[in-house]
């Protein structure tokens, strides 16, 4: 049986077919048909020689042998890893905060007088500038109504203060009278007794006793009752000098003075208001003692306070974008809060800025970074953050120009770099490059990188002047 697809003696097997379809047809004379018949018949005609020829060309298409392509060679950066002792910073973010804020109200009631052109949403004061003033004079009519009070009231001391003396010399009087009566008395009775005088002289002389004994004893409570009139005036001068002191004092409110060189927010003062108070006029922030509130993690907390350094008191660098901008400012942390936040199972603490102005550009409620010096990792390996895939894994170019891929332990992680303590040898030479069809066995081309972009050794400081030349380090040395 013949093959299809064949062709024997020029035909091909299906025109063959064709053939033998057509014998013992008995076709219609062409003079016979009509003009409709000629057309369809024509068209048939064409359209079966066309098929025809299709399937020829189609059945006599010759076969190209395929050729094996050559294998694919990736081209990647790679790295010569080293170990080093590395002290890298950890990247936080953070919110500025003012060291100390306060509500700027006043503590008197009145109207308002004059406002200072500072005294203005985003207006700048320094300490002890005037921002506001209220309308002094109901305050001025009180102090002289109160120092005219007390003035009275030292004149009627004085006044009682002289009665007093007078009583006092009275009684004194009284007492020199009733000792002379009394001497008076005794020679009377001694006479008596030798029947020199009557009865009647002696009873007299007794009489004479007893009535200087009761003008004495009126006379020490007339002195006794002027002494209590004069404390009880120096009491009620006490008093007015008291009140004195606070409409002196309410006078003075009704200047506002700023307490610290601050920004001014929310501010609610204009002239001719009348404000009661403690009514908030607006809201003061401190320009000095800026601070970046900043979330540790507990587990970056535990290092930090065991590593022999402590938290508080430890160097920092605060750095705001503005746009293409970045402006750093040296910096402390400041102290740790008093508790955990429990939401995110982390440490607050306060990175304070050193010493600021006011034509500085950091406000309350920028959102900053903070790079915070992290613990010395003794004898690790440092890779581009790239070179890690997924938690624990890295590619090793190997002497043939394969992949190898490694497992390591990741004991520090920056924005740029990553730590590395097992896992790697000396010289190996780890893949940077990403791509998404990486695996082992892959063949590629090694472009290495330079040493410095890669490997910084940043040995531990060993006393102070070695910690004062760390801080002074390069940019390029430390690992945000």
């Amino acid at each position: 049986m013949e093959k299809p697809g064949t062709v024997h003696k020029g035909r091909h097997w299906a025109l063959r077919g064709w053939g033998d379809r057509l014998q013992g047809v008995r076709l219609p004379r062409w003079a016979a048909l009509g003009p409709r018949s000629k057309r369809v018949a024509a068209i048939a005609g064409v359209l079966l020689l066309g098929a025809s020829g299709f399937t020829l060309m189609v059945a006599s298409k010759p076969e190209v042998a395929r050729e094996d392509r050559p294998e694919r060679v990736w081209s990647v950066d790679a790295v010569n890893v080293a170990r080093a002792d590395h002290r890298p910073d950890m990247s936080l973010m953070g919110t500025l905060v003012a060291g100390r804020s306060a509500e700027l109200r006043p503590l008197v009631a009145g109207t308002v007088k004059a406002v200072s052109p500072s005294l203005r949403d985003g207006g700048l004061v320094k300490a002890g500038e005037t921002l506001l003033e209220i309308d002094p004079w109901d305050y001025e009519l009180n102090v002289r109504e109160t120092r005219a009070q007390l003035a009275e009231a030292k004149a009627r001391l004085d006044e009682l203060r002289a009665t007093a003396a007078a009583e006092r010399s009275r009684a004194e009087l009284a007492r020199q009278q009733m000792g002379l009566k009394e001497r008076e008395q005794e020679r009377t009775q001694a006479l008596y007794e030798k029947g020199t005088v009557s009865i009647a002289r002696l009873e007299q002389s007794q009489g004479a006793l007893a009535a200087e004994r009761q003008t004495l004893a009126a006379m020490e409570n007339g002195s006794q009752a002027g002494a209590a009139r004069v404390r009880q005036q120096e009491a009620i001068i006490d008093r007015l000098k008291a009140a004195l002191d606070r409409a002196e004092t309410d006078l003075a409110r009704t200047r506002l003075t700023a307490p610290f060189d601050a920004f001014v927010g929310q501010t609610r003062a204009e002239v001719g208001m009348r404000i009661s108070a403690g009514d908030r006029v607006a809201v003061l922030s401190g320009v000095e003692g800026l601070e970046a509130r900043v979330t540790l993690s507990t587990e970056a907390y535990g290092r930090l306070a065991a590593d022999g350094e402590g938290v508080v008191g430890r160097r920092a660098e605060v750095a705001w974008k503005l746009g293409e901008q970045r402006l750093t400012y040296p910096a402390t942390v400041e102290r740790v809060i008093d508790r955990i936040d429990t939401t995110t199972g982390g440490v607050t603490i306060f990175v304070r800025l050193e010493a600021q102005s006011l034509d500085q550009p950091l406000r309350p409620g920028a959102f900053v970074e903070v790079a915070l010096p992290d613990r010395t990792y003794v004898a690790v390996h440092r890779l581009p953050v790239t070179a890690v895939h997924g938690n624990d894994t890295v590619y090793v170019a190997n002497a043939e120009g394969r992949l190898e891929s490694a497992k390591v332990h990741v004991v520090a992680r920056t924005s740029d770099a990553v730590f590395i303590d097992k896992g790697l040898s000396d010289g190996a030479k780890v893949v940077t490059t990403r791509f998404q069809e990486i695996g082992p066995g892959l063949k590629v081309a090694v472009r290495e990188m330079p040493g410095t972009d890669a490997q910084v050794a940043t040995n531990p400081p060993r006393d102070n002047q070695d910690k004062d030349n760390q801080d002074k380090a390069p940019a390029e040395e430390k690992s945000e």
